[in-house]
């Protein structure tokens, strides 16, 4: 129920952070509600005692100075602002304030280039790691799965055996997309096949139904056991796979609306912004490739 917008709140940040986290559980991914967690913890830290009705916008600029060290990418503080943007609209909607003191806050320029993905070196390493880790036959079928599909995370943890279709070399992910849940398929590349016919035997009969038995933070830090282990210096998140397949892809002179479809994104424009951007070596790479006789 809204609160009276005449009325102040003498309710603090730090309240209503926790409020606007409960508020969302069910209607967004937990891995979204992480998101957020992680994004406002500046705020709770900062301002989280003080009452919501008396912050300002010059208020959360000194915050965000704080974070502007140098010790945090352009993506991260871009995401802070978002995130802000978010909570307090939330705060207006829900009537415990009378106006959005984030809405004047601007997002860094980004910089004009690609998210970085995985390295071929590092996901090598990360293959000779899951051969001696604890469940070596998944591990291997996932990070192959990774890195040869480009589903999201959240789509590979909730993928179910109904939905794995080895015959066709395909499976259908459910993923976070506009306006709710999608589903879409990806393709297997024989690599990966021959990967899940070897787990799907050690994995056996379960009650669990989904292919690899683990939630994406489940996924996230077996990635991470593994990449500490290896040694991985570079990207090994599991958003970095998905980076990397698409920058393949264009670098092979797949077109960009092709590897829009097998992304999943919502329209060529956002691959566009994200992959649509080389560096001198890739272009001469792909001119090469084209031209050759």
């Amino acid at each position: 129920m809204k609160r009276n917008r005449n009325c102040h709140s003498t309710v603090t940040v730090g309240e209503l952070v926790e409020s606007f986290l409960r508020a969302n559980q069910g209607f967004i991914s937990d891995h979204t509600i992480e998101w957020y967690y992680y994004y406002l913890r500046p705020l709770r830290e900062a301002i989280g005692d003080l009452e919501i009705s008396g912050i300002s916008t010059d208020q959360l600029l000194g915050v965000f100075h704080m974070l502007d060290d140098g010790e945090h990418s352009q993506f991260t503080l871009s995401n802070y602002v978002r995130s802000w943007r978010r909570f307090f609209r939330w705060c207006l909607d829900e009537g415990f304030i009378n106006h959005n003191p984030a809405q004047k806050l601007r997002k860094p320029p980004l910089p004009k280039k690609s998210p970085a993905g995985i390295s071929e070196d590092d996901l090598s390493r990360l293959l000779q790691a899951a051969q001696y880790s604890t469940l070596p036959e998944r591990n291997t079928a996932l990070i192959l799965f990774l890195a040869d599909t480009g589903a999201r995370l959240g789509g590979i943890a909730s993928l179910t055996l109904d939905h794995l279709d080895l015959v066709n070399r395909r499976a259908m992910v459910t993923e976070k997309g506009r306006g709710g849940k999608k589903e879409r398929i990806v393709f297997l590349s024989p690599r990966v096949i021959n990967a899940l016919k070897t787990w799907l035997v050690v994995r056996g009969e379960q009650a669990d139904r989904r292919v690899f038995l683990l939630s994406p933070n489940g996924i996230y830090h077996v990635l991470e056991r593994l990449a500490k282990k290896a040694g991985v210096k570079g990207r090994w998140n599991p958003h970095s796979f998905r980076h990397a397949y698409a920058r393949k892809l264009l670098r092979e002179g797949v077109s960009i609306g092709v590897v829009s479809h097998l992304m999943g994104h919502s329209s060529v424009t956002v691959t566009l912004d994200f992959y649509g951007r080389f560096s001198g070596d890739e272009l001469q790479m792909i001119y090469d490739k084209v031209m050759k006789d």
